[in-house]
This record gives structure tokens, C-alpha cells and sequence, in this order.
């Protein structure tokens, strides 16, 4: 059975880690280093967490190789991995498509296809608006703002 032994100090960034990052991938791999520290076995916490044994053996294969002072790195995914955005390079143009269709995302959809060859769902569109702030509610902002009158 492989332990991994954590100091004060570390249970306590951990713990916190745990319980309040954004980060899901940050807060599982926190609890799997805690379970770990308190005696559990990998194929325990494996079963535990619905986590691959595989995968726990490198997190703490990873934690022991770091340096104490970059240790905490290795709780998240590294820089790049995950899915690339189709549609950062046309995020000016959505925003001005979003205005020019008063944020009908159906019309928006057929627009980015017919004109950029990119097909995507309704709510990756959604999703898109989200993550770069230019939610529905946003574009509805800009839309009010430059329709009021001036000189009043």
C-alpha cells in the first residue's frame, strides 16, 4: 500500500483547495493527495472517487518527484490540453453578428457556418458567449446603449 505523507501546512492548502477551487480537476486530485495522507489504498480510493487506479499512481508519482516549493502545480492540467476554440479567431465578428440579428443564436449559427465553415451547436454558441463574457444579456447591452437617443 503507497502513502503519500503530507506536512501541516499542506493538508491545510490542500484541504482548502478542496473545498473551494473552481477547479474540479484541482478539488478531485486535492481529495485523492488527503485520502492518501489519512491511510487509504489507491485501488480504495480509486473506487472512492470513480477515478482510474492508473491515474492516481501518477498524481502521486507527480507529487513526489516535484519540488516542495511546485508541488501544488501538479493539481492541474497543464497549459494547452483541452479542446482548442473554433471560434476564438471570429469572436469580433460573432459579437457584431450577435448585435446585427438582435441575438437570435438560430440566424447567428447558419450566419458563422454560411460564412466561416464552421458548424456548431446552439449551445457550444452558448457556451462560447459565456466563457468570453459576451452573454446574451451583454449583447443586449450594447444593443440598448447604442439605440438610445441623444440630445434629451
Amino acid at each position: 500500500m503507497r502513502k503519500v505523507v503530507l506536512s501541516q501546512s499542506e493538508k491545510e492548502k490542500l484541504t482548502y483547495l478542496q473545498k473551494y477551487s473552481d477547479n474540479l480537476v484541482e478539488r478531485n486530485r486535492s481529495l485523492c493527495l488527503l485520502l492518501s495522507n489519512q491511510g487509504n489504498s489507491m485501488s480504495k480510493i480509486a473506487r472512492m472517487l470513480g477515478m482510474c487506479y492508473q491515474a492516481i499512481s501518477k498524481l502521486l508519482d507527480a507529487w513526489e518527484r516535484s519540488e516542495p516549493d511546485n508541488r501544488f502545480s501538479v493539481l492541474r492540467h497543464a497549459e494547452g490540453q483541452g479542446a482548442k476554440s473554433k471560434l476564438k479567431p471570429i469572436e469580433k465578428q460573432i459579437s457584431e453578428l450577435m448585435e446585427k440579428h438582435n441575438r437570435n443564436l438560430n440566424i447567428v449559427l447558419q450566419e458563422i457556418e454560411n460564412e466561416y465553415n464552421i458548424k456548431i451547436c446552439k449551445v457550444t454558441l452558448q457556451n462560447f458567449l459565456k466563457g468570453t463574457r459576451l452573454s446574451l444579456q451583454t449583447c443586449a447591452k450594447i444593443v440598448k446603449k447604442q439605440a438610445r437617443p441623444t440630445g434629451f
